[in-house]
């Protein structure tokens, strides 16, 4: 029984999530064929001209751009996700590393009831998790200016809402989860005695 209660008393593995290379290879050859169709429009235009083209070359060259970033991901093993005893990052919010005293709740999306105008403004694909904060995380954007403005905006936008899509990443949402309530459990097992409890 003794050589068990270290063990016991052991922080759970760090989960580290990355860009599932099959969905973005899947994601590129679809963004592909978007640009085939596009080429095709001035083939299916009742008047064809120089304008139809033009459309369709903004439109293809759009959708190229769009095939290349997404194939970049296909390579890239940098962690979108990592949950540990310091807390959750997410790449995505651009504020580093998320205590665990500062999460105040945690959504699943197969709880989550949303309105219409949510709906239509904020676009996520199930399953998802929806985090929400005690204190608003500061912005820490990677690059400098005036790159930095537009990572300052986005996260404005990304942040009021914080959420983990499991679409394009290599592990379940479900699993994630799992992670960070086994965590939270070993946080607060090891906090100070006043502190007050987290809503997950």
């Amino acid at each position: 029984m003794t050589d068990d209660a270290p063990a016991s008393d052991a922080a759970p593995d760090r989960l580290v999530v990355r860009y599932s290379p099959r969905i973005q290879a899947l994601r590129t050859l679809a963004i592909l064929g978007v640009a085939a169709l596009c080429a095709l429009i001035p083939v299916a235009a009742r008047n064809p001209g120089p304008q139809n083209w033009q459309v369709a070359g903004a439109l293809i060259a759009g959708a190229l751009i769009w095939a290349f970033a997404t194939a970049l991901r296909i390579r890239d093993r940098s962690p979108q996700a990592v949950v540990d005893t310091d807390g959750i990052y997410f790449r995505d919010w651009m504020v580093g590393t998320v205590p665990w005293e500062n999460v105040d709740y945690i959504a699943h999306s197969s709880s989550i009831r949303r309105g219409i105008v949510a709906s239509i403004t904020r676009n996520r694909r199930k399953p998802y998790l929806l985090f929400r904060f005690v204190e608003r995380p500061p912005t820490r954007p990677t690059v400098p200016p005036p790159f930095s403005w537009y990572q300052q905006i986005r996260t404005d936008f990304v942040i009021q809402e914080p959420v983990i899509q499991q679409y394009g990443l290599d592990t379940r949402v479900d699993d994630i989860l799992a992670a960070i309530q086994a965590h939270i459990d070993h946080w607060r097992s090891h906090r100070a005695p006043d502190k007050n409890n987290k809503n997950v």
